[in-house]
């Protein structure tokens, strides 16, 4: 199972609801919970916060440090098979899939899903179960002159991604995915799309916010709500 979160200030509980059904998910009484944070670059404030909420809701924590640090491959390959529940943090994309390529992390998390793992994250830790999403790595990179861009996930759920929807710098995903051949699915800030054996469904910790399969036709593009 995948629970793929939009967006939302985890710090203010803003997605409270979809944490407490990631851990019930597990059907453990107290769950190993792995971290990974490779998307912040290991950002010690963001480790804190995600490892006390979890720990709160009954897990056992542990985080994958990627950056910054000696990896050993070992190490991380164990981490990853003891997990019960990973979930991946938000940030840069682009520079989080370059970092699990190099140490395999990106095939752990393919044999961890097909182990039947709960896998789980938001922003950047949504995008990369897609086959791509709508990053702004390049924004967080501070370059000249940013972009939003596709980037290449892991190809799990087989569309591609644009998460924060409802956030203003994404107003342009629209224009941004016309005349692209795969479906998409667009997901607003405290709602997540839950990937089950190839069927999916909507959760949210805020009943106002959607989530919207986009496809494109001759006739323009199509956007439906997702329930």
């Amino acid at each position: 199972m995948i629970v793929a979160i939009g967006g939302g200030e985890v710090s203010k509980n803003e997605t409270y609801d979809i944490d407490k059904f990631i851990v019930e998910s597990s059907k453990k009484e107290k769950p190993n919970f792995l971290f990974i944070p490779t998307a912040s670059k290991d950002a010690e404030t963001y480790i804190q916060t995600i490892n006390g909420l979890y720990e709160n809701l009954g897990c056992k924590t542990d985080t994958l440090h990627l950056c910054n640090t000696d990896v050993n491959i070992e190490e991380v390959n164990e981490k990853i098979e003891c997990a019960d529940i990973i979930y991946v943090g938000g940030g840069n994309t682009a520079y989080m899939m370059e970092v699990w390529r190099k140490y395999s992390v990106d095939k752990a998390l393919i044999n961890a899903h097909k182990s039947g793992k709960i896998l789980s994250g938001l922003s950047a830790g949504s995008i990369c179960w897609f086959i791509a999403g709508h990053s702004d790595s390049e924004f967080i990179e501070d370059i000249e002159n940013p972009k939003h861009k596709w980037v290449k996930g892991l190809g799990i759920i087989p569309y591609l991604h644009c998460p924060h929807y409802d956030e203003p710098e994404r107003a342009g995903f629209n224009e941004f995915y016309s005349g692209q051949i795969t479906d998409a699915i667009a997901i607003e800030n405290q709602v997540a799309i839950v990937w089950d054996n190839y069927e999916f469904y909507v959760i949210k910790s805020n009943p106002i916010k959607n989530a919207y399969m986009f496809s494109w036709s001759d006739t323009g593009l199509n956007k439906k709500v997702l329930f």
